[in-house]
């Protein structure tokens, strides 16, 4: 037989009967097409690895699982170390809305995650976002916590979107003071709970909320978490220059030397639990992060500007009269923290001291501006701007505003065994006088 399992011999005569093959010897080898060994699925199918879901369309990815589709979102995240952002309303139906309106400002598409029972196909939530640039070959997914699902599902992705965000913006609406408590205490219970790798928050009413100050202060508890507040917006879309404030702001602190570190593995308990928090323990996990993951300013200028209160211009002049002002603060005796800040964007001007507290100084200062500046007015003493001082067991926190300029504050931090009060008041004024008032 001429025929062999090595390979057929074209018949004579009939050499381009077999256009495709060669002769070697007396085998035959295949020209075209190659095989060609993939890595995995995801590379042959042309999709990024970072990308959470199988893409189908340009506007729409599917996931599909074999648990709850919470626990399956917080596998996603510890297996791809990703920044993101998440909008979340409490009182209000406005996240959609302002994702709606970063997405035209940027000329972008609002897409979804559905996520789909394995082996059925079954929809069993959908999760809308959007993403936008911000270097080549990367981008920032901005979520929705408006979700398309059960009750259940939605609360859990909520708060596993909350968890495992770079920063979570909370959008409130018009709530009563005793309804905005109520509200906020499933957040703050998540938060305790644990795991929550997220240190970022950002409040942002959009009515009258007089008592968030004080609930944004005992939000966090012991876990860590930065939570700030903003002045009150009108719309929705407003709000988008203090969110990418805040992004740029931590994108500011990991340019300045924070350094980046792995995310952590996917929990082995439910979404929502944890060994520790069974025990009574609060559970603090690092931020998810990696080199390769690191923030980058966000910003997108068709967006409306947000009004309110001015900021003092940072020319370098001001800048260095800050500068001098604190230096001259931190020589006064008992004082080992000295921050200038301004009130209503919670941002440090100018600091002496440890520099991982700068922010939280400045954050923590307007709370505690907010809170006393409320308790006098309901009680019907007077809008002037607050001046205090608090008593702690071994130290004592000095918040004053600044001459000329009262929605720039003062926040110290003086030991009570070798700082007297007195004199540190008398020592101020005269720096004031010497410093800030001859510069004006």
């Amino acid at each position: 037989m001429q025929d062999t399992l090595q390979g057929r011999r074209p018949p004579a005569g009939n050499a381009n009967e077999f256009p495709d093959t060669r002769r070697v010897g007396d085998d035959t080898e295949l020209l075209s097409p190659a095989t060609q060994v993939m890595g995995d699925e995801a590379a042959y199918l042309g999709q990024s690895h970072a990308e959470i879901g199988q893409r189908v369309s340009d506007a729409q990815l599917e996931l599909f699982v074999v648990c709850q589709p919470a626990e399956a979102m917080q596998q996603q995240f510890a297996q791809r170390a990703s920044d993101f952002l998440v909008l979340h309303d409490i009182g209000a139906a406005a996240s959609l809305r302002l994702l709606t309106a970063v997405a035209a400002a940027a000329s972008r598409k609002v897409q979804k995650l559905v996520i789909r029972r394995q082996g059925y196909g079954v929809a069993l939530a959908t999760l809308q976002f959007v993403e936008l640039p911000l270097a080549p070959g990367r981008n920032l997914r901005i979520y929705t916590t408006q979700i398309d699902g059960d009750m259940q599902s939605r609360h859990q992705l909520a708060q596993v979107l909350m968890a495992h965000s770079r920063l979570a913006v909370v959008m409130l609406g018009e709530l009563p003071p005793h309804a905005l408590g109520s509200s906020l205490q499933p957040l703050r219970d998540a938060i305790a709970k644990g795991p929550w790798p997220n240190r970022q928050m950002l409040l942002v009413p959009l009515a009258p909320a007089a008592t968030l100050p004080a609930q944004a202060a005992t939000l966090a508890g012991h876990s860590g978490v930065m939570v700030r507040t903003t002045p009150q917006v009108g719309r929705p879309a407003d709000a988008w220059s203090f969110i990418s404030g805040a992004w740029n702001r931590i994108s500011q602190n990991a340019d300045e030397g924070t350094t980046p570190r792995p995310a952590a593995p996917a929990p082995a308990y439910p979404v929502g639990t944890a060994p520790a928090a069974r025990a009574g323990q609060t559970v603090n996990a690092p931020p998810p992060a990696t080199a390769a993951a690191t923030t980058q300013p966000l910003e997108l200028s068709p967006m409306p500007s947000t009004a309110h209160h001015a900021a003092l211009p940072q020319t370098s002049s001001s800048v260095a009269l800050w500068s001098d002002y604190v230096r001259r603060c931190a020589a006064i005796k008992g004082v080992t923290q000295c921050c200038v800040f301004d009130i209503d964007l919670q941002r440090s001007l100018a600091h002496v001291g440890t520099p991982r507290i700068t922010e939280r100084l400045a954050a923590k200062g307007a709370m505690l501006h907010a809170v006393m500046a409320d308790t006098a007015n309901v009680l019907g003493l007077g809008s002037a701007s607050p001046d205090a001082v608090v008593t702690l067991s071994q130290h004592m926190l000095l918040l004053r505003p600044m001459p000329h300029n009262p929605r720039i504050a003062l926040h110290l931090v003086i030991e009570r065994a070798y700082g007297n009060i007195v004199q540190i008041r008398q020592q101020l004024q005269q720096i004031d006088q010497e410093l800030l008032t001859g510069a004006r």
